[in-house]
């Protein structure tokens, strides 16, 4: 039997679990599709095994993909870290946008 994960995504006060996902790779792997429309773009990223240890931790983690395979049918997940420079474009373009809105102003994204 395959090793089972359970991850857990954190970003302001919001908790999201996916469980019983197995490995293919350092892929993670659903039977069925996850639901990831509430998930921020940038989120800290927790993994454990089926014994409740942590294998994965990153602080600023995104998705990026979530893929159907065409060979079994199952769901993949990549993620990757974030890099301190993303996280800090992504804070300047959260607050250009508040500020644009506050102003009624339009701004190219």
């Amino acid at each position: 039997m395959d090793k089972t994960y359970t991850l857990t995504i954190e970003a302001k006060n919001t908790t999201y679990t996916v469980d019983n996902l197995t490995m293919n790779g350092n892929n993670y792997v659903s039977d069925s599709e996850i639901d990831t429309s509430g998930w921020p773009s940038v989120f800290k990223l927790t993994a454990k095994d089926g014994e409740g240890n942590v294998t994965e931790a990153i602080e600023n983690a995104k998705l990026v993909q979530q893929h159907k395979s065409w060979i079994d049918g199952k769901y993949y997940l990549a993620f990757a870290a974030v890099t301190p420079q993303e996280v800090q474009l992504s804070n300047i373009q959260s607050n250009l946008s508040y500020i644009a809105m506050m102003a009624d102003v339009e701004i190219d994204a």
